[in-house]
């Protein structure tokens, strides 16, 4: 590969369409400019011969950039020359080198490097990132993910690019393939917040996805057979390629419309089998995000006769399969006040009927008093109970468990053996039997018990995020002095954030990070700037370096 050293002026130099660096401004491009300004260009820029005595920059187009402001600051931008390296290269030779050094940079923007993948995915296809990975020192599923996440719309990309949006929503966003639903999302995103002047956090987007897309679990149809196991809107598929961010836990889809019409077909063909017609008596559904409220009637009271044959009384259903209304009436609204009101003349009737021929009861009588009775005797009786006695631990779980559906389904099936209700994806409770069974338990098991249950609470998602850490605190935890900046925290950073994090916290002052450097990393002593990402996680992990309170704002600001 032929190859020589020369000067040439700048006038002769062009810059490269293939190179993903796009933008060449900000401190670092000033400080470059300051440094030429004074020591003039040190390090040679890489070029090819072009026809007409005319080269093509292969890399160092920041520094020629750099040297033409400087140039025209002097008033001679025709007569000054660079130190230039021109070797003959054909156009893959020269792609191949300009992709590879612009991506061992560490002032690549994340839009630049995402698409600097792209491009050279485009040129070598999918068997050429094991290669790319190896050359840059980073994982073929990191460039798989940038890759992936140029599918989202041009103006969530520019957004990124900008700064306006962070990664972390766009590897969010990436979650989702329904174009309309990732817009609007976007748009709730970037709708800043009238009292904090803040975009919408990663957080809180990753909540808003996981309310959005079904849970394969509640999948009345069978999602194997219908190949949503394999299928690539499988949230499980994704962890790979995007790693956990979801962090759901179970899986989901993420194509709600080939969800919502898998479950439509199953539920249409085995209504009469379901727990829905069984339960509620219905003769189908409705999804509820298709009927408007207005748009049925609502049985608060027993279904006339003619109701129960009528196709117009459905349930109305949410995606995931929660009965939003047992039974509804979707037809003609005045033939249901209709049907209803002979329904409640009938039974009017049939209790006049039996008044006629029994003596006059009076039924709330007995609950009434019986009320009455307890909400006097109760709070005089838990005076008496001392808070560590049993009656008032017993108690304090029976509240517990009562006030929480998810919690009393727990309990149910943990410490009841019940069985889960497909049709609710819940354990039902009887409020007695679950009594019955805190009676006979030991006063050691209720303790246990009581423990297990607030901290299922504590954890529960909304329970918050503020509060939650107000219950770590309670129980001894120092989240500035205890937490640790970990690998996977740093896989979720740009090599800017990383460098910034060094120079904060000054891990890049310290000796063993400066030995690591050097003797390890084989690297000039104090250039951590020219490191790659997997070398600056090397030297926050491995190099021995003390990370005890060294804490981001971001982990302690508590909102």
């Amino acid at each position: 590969m032929k190859q020589t050293f020369q000067e040439i002026e700048l006038t002769k130099l062009q810059p490269s369409l293939w190179n993903p660096r796009k933008t060449f401004s900000g401190p670092e491009f000033d400080d470059l400019v300051a440094s030429v300004r004074e020591k003039g260009i040190i390090e040679p820029i890489l070029a090819r011969p072009l026809d007409k005595g005319n080269f093509e920059i292969v890399f160092g187009e920041r520094r020629f950039k750099a040297a033409v402001k400087v140039a025209q600051e002097g008033g001679e931008p025709d007569g000054m020359t660079i130190p230039v390296i021109v070797r003959e290269l054909d156009d893959d030779q020269a792609f191949d080198l300009m992709t590879i050094e612009n991506l061992q940079r560490s002032d690549l923007t994340e839009l630049e490097e995402a698409r600097s993948f792209k491009a050279y995915v485009d040129r070598h296809g999918d068997d050429g990132i094991p290669e790319l990975a190896n050359r840059i020192g980073k994982k073929a599923t990191y460039i798989y993910k940038r890759v992936f996440l140029l599918r989202l719309p041009e103006n969530i990309l520019n957004a990124w690019g900008k700064g306006l949006i962070k990664y972390g929503h766009v590897e969010q966003l990436a979650r989702l393939k329904d174009k309309k639903q990732i817009l609007e999302l976007f748009k709730d995103v970037t709708e800043r917040n009238t009292f904090r002047g803040e975009v919408m956090n990663v957080q809180r987007l990753k909540d808003e996805i996981n309310d959005k897309v079904p849970r394969l679990k509640d999948a009345k149809f069978d999602p194997d057979k219908a190949g949503c196991l394999k299928c690539d809107q499988n949230s499980d598929m994704q962890k790979d390629l995007l790693g956990d961010v979801g962090d759901m836990g179970k899986a989901h889809c993420l194509m709600p419309k080939c969800f919502k019409q898998k479950q439509n077909n199953w539920l249409i063909k085995n209504w009469k089998k379901t727990g829905y017609a069984r339960n509620f008596g219905t003769n189908g559904f409705r999804f509820a995000e298709d009927i408007g409220f207005g748009e049925f009637q609502a049985f608060w009271k027993k279904p006339g006769k003619d109701c129960l044959e009528c196709k117009d009384f459905v349930t109305v259903l949410t995606l995931s399969g929660a009965a939003s209304q047992q039974r509804a009436c979707i037809g003609d609204e005045d033939c249901f006040h209709k049907t209803t009101k002979e329904a409640e003349v009938t039974a009017r009737e049939q209790v006049k009927s039996k008044k006629q021929s029994e003596p006059e009861a009076k039924t709330w009588h007995g609950e009434h008093f019986r009320e009455q009775f307890y909400h006097e005797q109760i709070p005089l009786r838990m005076k008496e109970v001392g808070p560590r006695e049993e009656k008032a631990k017993r108690l304090i779980l029976a509240s517990l468990l009562h006030s929480n559906d998810e919690l009393k389904s727990w309990f149910g099936c943990t410490y009841m053996g019940k069985k889960v209700d497909d049709t609710w994806d819940r354990c039902w409770v009887d409020n007695d039997e679950m009594w019955q069974a805190l009676e006979s338990m030991k006063l050691e098991q209720i303790e246990e018990i009581l423990k297990e249950a607030a901290l299922k609470v504590a954890l529960q998602r909304y329970f918050g995020s503020a509060t939650r850490h107000l219950v770590g605190m309670h129980l001894g935890s120092d989240l500035a002095s205890e937490w640790r900046i970990n690998e996977e925290y740093l896989d979720k950073k740009t090599i800017k954030e990383i460098l910034a994090l060094g120079e904060k916290f000054e891990i890049f002052a310290d000796k063993k990070a400066k030995d690591f450097l050097y003797e390890k990393l084989n690297k000039k002593r104090g250039k951590f700037t020219n490191c790659k990402k997997t070398e600056l996680k090397s030297i926050f992990l491995e190099s021995g370096v003390d990370l005890a309170g060294k804490v981001p704002e971001e982990i302690l600001k508590v909102e």
